[in-house]
């Protein structure tokens, strides 16, 4: 606040002579000014000594309430009453009073205490602006400290310290820089801006909106960013065009050029980390004497700008360290999350490594509920308008999905890829075994033939030798039938009717081997081929449905932070049904986490359209949407997420690769490690249950 000049006021010219004698033989006055009434309600915020004496103008006015109310809410306003004076006001309201006949001593006593009192109360009042100006400032850096420490996006975060550190000390423009490590440029332990540039990374202004591309600068002296993170001090230039032409730094007048700009006070600081390692560097433009104006030309510029003083210094400095502290915050931040986000997909490929078969359905899921859930939150009508899922709930589905098969590290591993009923060496021992069967027959029948030539000649018994041999091809051509069927019936399909009794039929057939009697199919076998759908037997089902409970123990034992700590629960429901029918809880409808139906439905996509299993045929698209439509209809999954991973064709975002596209195109075959697996994706019969297929993502 100013200092004002004292207004001395009265009406009774004797007074106003006596005034004027003491101003003029005392010191201290030399900012008192004599004053009417009238004169001064020209200036009614200065600071004002009132002598108010009978009979006079001004004590009619004081007579006014209206007069009186506003000449005593107004501050620094002292009343002096000289004579017998009747006002309207309380006598604690009233500074001294005067006898008429008064002394020039009293006379000089009044006006020093009452200039005194008036410049005291200008003290008090200005250092109160000044503390309620700290306060306020202190108030702003605690709330900003509380914003840097909790915002997690570095754009925005940046974007909020430059505009802050404007607001505060009101700059009119702003650019703040980075420090990064060079590529290829060795680290100097003894020097560590060595293998260092700047990175020109933001820009305000209040003049125009800022259209401007991040660029690299090298840190050299001849800049004035430069110059401050070398010597890491302040930079305060009052006026850059006064900077002396033998001075190290130089500012870069491109800007002001090119769009008629006048930088004029400049205030670069040096943001450093607690290590004391500059981390970046905030410079201001232009302090402004209020911060509405704005600079819209060099008239203006040069009218409005005022240096940076010592008090602004000392708030750059403060919110620069606080910026500092935030930035490094960020960085280690995103270095752990990168440092995790390594592990998960360590973890993920670990899993992949024990079944390549499954490579890459993880990320392929987590792809496809992303892209669900970016959907959901865009929607503005409907059940879901309400939801928004934010950035950490949407990390959390993206972890949540690359973790889920985690516990099938402990599935064994040939139920995880099993193709067929039977595992590949219970089926070669069959074959083995009707080899053995038919070696026998024709063993048998051989022999029949040998007995009737030791004793007959051949054209006696040639229709003989003609029927055992019709019997030996017919036994032979039955068994071969049997065991086509067993190999036909070993694939994933359906059981047709009726092929239940064939099986038994078989397994009722017995043979002779080391003088025992033998079954042609075992228990065991009977069962497996007997499986009604897919490849699995119920207790192979239940070995591969425990997966979800050894991801979520595996996961519960990790500890999340709050913003990822859902994440074992929506791993743990991804294979729970709308109607129950689910595992491992049996969960229903709205009781599942939303995240989880979302990866349902990505999952059973994905386990459908997959080109790379050996147990099961791709899907085309189309079929495979139908056939998660016929889910819906069931009330397996959810409805309306369906719709929307349709209609917002969320499906077509995961593409197998063009090299495999092109060969199942070119020859309906995909090689795997496990053979050539037919794909003939043309005569799928699928049916209306996707339980084996999914049972196994």
């Amino acid at each position: 606040m100013e200092k004002q000049s004292t207004n001395i006021l009265c009406e009774d010219p004797a007074i106003v002579q006596d005034l004027a004698q003491v101003i003029k033989k005392m010191t201290g006055f030399e900012t008192c000014q004599l004053k009417t009434f009238s004169e001064f309600a020209a200036a009614p915020l200065q600071p004002g000594l009132y002598f108010i004496s009978p009979g006079t103008l001004m004590q009619n006015e004081f007579l006014n309430p209206a007069v009186l109310q506003t000449i005593t809410g107004k501050p620094f306003q002292l009343i002096c009453t000289v004579g017998d004076v009747s006002l309207n006001l309380p006598e604690d309201q009233i500074f001294a009073s005067l006898p008429r006949n008064y002394s020039d001593k009293q006379l000089g006593v009044v006006l020093r205490n009452g200039l005194k009192l008036l410049e005291n109360q200008q003290q008090i009042a200005e250092l109160n602006e000044q503390l309620n100006v700290q306060t306020h400032e202190l108030q702003e850096l605690n709330q900003i400290g509380v914003t840097l420490s909790a915002e997690r996006d570095m754009s925005r975060l940046l974007n909020f310290i430059l505009q802050k550190a404007r607001e505060i000390i009101r700059a009119a423009a702003g650019t703040l820089y980075l420090v990064e490590k060079q590529k290829d440029v060795p680290a100097n332990p003894l020097d560590f801006l060595k293998d260092k540039q700047l990175r020109f990374k933001l820009s305000h202004c209040d003049f125009q909106a800022t259209n401007y591309s991040e660029f690299t600068m090298p840190i050299v002296k001849s800049s004035l960013a430069g110059y401050v993170a070398l010597t890491g001090q302040v930079l305060n230039l009052p006026d850059v065009f006064l900077i002396s032409a033998d001075c190290e730094y130089r500012p870069n007048r491109s800007f002001d050029e090119k769009v008629g700009y006048r930088t004029k006070s400049i205030l670069t600081i040096p943001m450093k980390t607690h290590k004391d390692e500059l981390i970046g560097l905030l410079q201001l433009i232009n302090r402004k004497r209020d911060w509405n104006p704005r600079l819209d030309s060099s008239e203006t510029a040069g009218q409005e700008v005022i240096e940076f003083d010592s008090h602004c210094i000392e708030l750059a400095n403060s919110l620069a360290g606080q910026a500092a502290v935030a930035i490094e915050n960020n960085r280690l931040y995103d270095e752990i999350k990168s440092l995790f986000d390594g592990f998960v997909l360590a973890a993920v490929h670990a899993i992949e490594q024990r079944d390549p078969t499954t490579f890459g359905h993880s990320e392929r899921v987590a792809d496809l509920t992303l892209a669900l859930a970016e959907q959901v939150n865009r929607l503005d009508i409907g059940r879901f308008r309400h939801v928004h899922l934010s950035a950490n709930e949407l990390q959390q589905i993206r972890y949540a999905r690359l973790l889920h098969d985690f516990g099938k590290i402990g599935v064994r591993e040939n139920v995880r890829v099993k193709a067929k009923k039977l595992y590949p060496h219970e089926l070669e021992r069959i074959i083995h075994r009707f080899h053995f069967i038919k070696s026998n027959v024709k063993l048998k029948f051989t022999d029949q033939k040998i007995e009737k030539l030791l004793y007959q000649s051949i054209p006696a018994i040639e229709q003989e030798l003609s029927a055992i041999d019709h019997q030996m091809q017919t036994r032979v051509a039955g068994l071969d039938a049997f065991l086509d069927f067993i190999i036909k019936i070993n694939e994933p399909m359906i059981l047709a009717e009726g092929a239940g009794s064939q099986l038994y039929s078989i397994r009722q057939h017995r043979f002779q081997e080391n003088g025992t009697t033998e079954a042609f199919l075992n228990e065991h076998e009977l069962t497996c081929l007997s499986i009604s759908k897919g490849s699995l037997s119920e207790s192979e089902r239940r070995e591969i449905e425990s997966h979800v409970n050894h991801t979520y123990n595996f996961l519960k034992r990790i500890p999340w932070t709050e913003e990822l700590k859902a994440i074992p629960e929506i791993a743990y429901g991804h294979h729970e049904k709308m109607d129950g029918s689910g595992y491992p809880q049996g969960l229903k409808g709205e009781s599942i986490p939303i995240q989880s139906r979302m990866m349902t439905i990505a999952d059973i996509f994905d386990a459908l359209t997959a080109w790379d299993r050996p147990y099961k045929k791709a899907v085309p698209i189309e079929r495979a949407l139908q056939i998660l439509d016929y889910e819906r209809k069931d009330g397996k999954i959810d409805a309306d997420l369906f719709q929307l991973f349709v209609e917002a064709e969320i499906y077509k975002i995961v593409k197998p690769p063009q090299t495999i596209s092109r060969l199942i195109m070119d020859t309906g075959y995909l090689k795997l490690d496990t053979g050539y697996f037919i794909l003939d994706i043309g005569n799928q019969n699928h049916g209306k249950s996707v339980v084996d297929v999914i049972a196994r993502e």
